[in-house]
């Protein structure tokens, strides 16, 4: 009965130009900004901004970013001030998820899924709340749960078993195809394998193939160990798949990052920045706040002292404008 009322309205003049003036999904902006990306003569990897409210993704949207990635670190940190090891809710995560995709307009939002909140039936409810969120993609990791930031945990990172990591993306994929069949919610799933530093490159390796043959919209491992090892995996893979190449910025001046051509050259679509954001908000507020508190200041952080937004600066980022334009047209009614 229900197929035979979708048919008779798609038979529906009208509702067939609905359907065609209908917005594209924030996953097929995401999937036709990698694919068309691959086609330029010298492709450069999409930058993926980590954001942490819906400030943070206002500012990088505005500043031109095709893509934004929701860190769950930085959530955690903003929202809870807490650290990135488990604490964070679903619920926590989709409420922020909503926020940020409203503020980002038509810049699609990839979400940090973590290790799913769960068990499979968890993994499946975070995969269709964050598409009912309006999230592009959703990334689901093989850590151990309560899961710890990679890059903080080293060699002491802990992961599930293959067995585990494959059910886990199975039932993250299977769940995308409800969000889609269902409940009329288009999202991609990112498969990621935290597994490097405990268990070597070819246990990453091996995960990100099975990933791929399981039919992962992404591939994505974190903290390899060498430009060698970036290199080797994304050779090992289809050149159809799309893959991620993420980095921390530690403020260290000895510290070489790869370009976003660099990560273009290796092959790599997106360069993902999880915690940069973060990073600058946490020092402007350290240095604010060190300023202010000190003695001989006596209260006032003045231009001179700190480099701060104007204030018409922080008027226009939050959007002030745009709210008092739409104000005055009706004050005059």
């Amino acid at each position: 009965m229900k197929l035979l009322l979708i048919i008779l309205l798609a038979s529906l003049p009208w509702f067939k130009t609905t359907n065609a003036l209908a917005k594209p999904s924030a996953a097929k902006i995401l999937r036709h900004l990698y694919s068309d990306n691959r086609q330029k003569s010298s492709p450069s990897a999409i930058i993926l901004p980590g954001v942490h409210d819906a400030l943070s993704a206002k500012i990088y949207a505005n500043a031109g970013a095709k893509a934004l990635f929701l860190s769950g670190f930085g959530v955690s940190a903003c929202r809870l001030g807490q650290p990135d090891v488990g604490i964070l809710t679903l619920t926590e995560m989709e409420d922020t998820l909503r926020s940020v995709v409203q503020a980002a307009g038509d810049i699609p939002v990839i979400v940090d899924g973590d290790t799913g909140y769960g068990g499979a039936i968890n993994v499946r409810r975070t995969v269709r709340a964050f598409a009912a969120a309006g999230g592009a993609a959703v990334t689901i990791e093989d850590q151990v749960f309560p899961k710890r930031c990679t890059y903080a945990a080293g060699e002491g990172v802990r992961v599930v078993s293959r067995q585990e990591c494959f059910a886990r993306v199975k039932a993250a994929l299977e769940a995308r195809d409800e969000a889609r069949d269902i409940d009329g919610n288009e999202i991609l799933i990112i498969a990621r394998t935290d597994c490097r530093a405990a268990s070597g490159f070819e246990e990453a390796l091996e995960r990100c193939r099975m990933f791929e043959e399981l039919g992962a919209d992404v591939c994505y491992a974190e903290n390899l160990q060498s430009q060698e090892e970036y290199e080797h995996l994304r050779g090992q893979l289809m050149p159809s798949t799309a893959t991620v190449l993420a980095q921390v910025e530690t403020g260290d001046t000895e510290q070489s990052l790869y370009t976003a051509q660099n990560i273009a050259d290796m092959k790599y679509d997106f360069a993902l920045f999880g915690v940069t954001a973060l990073q600058a908000y946490v020092r402007s507020l350290e240095m604010s706040a060190s300023l202010m508190m000190t003695p001989a200041s006596s209260g006032f952080v003045g231009k001179s002292n700190l480099d701060i937004a104007s204030f018409d600066n922080l008027k226009s980022s939050i959007g002030f404008e745009d709210s008092e334009s739409f104000q005055a047209r009706y004050d005059e009614l």
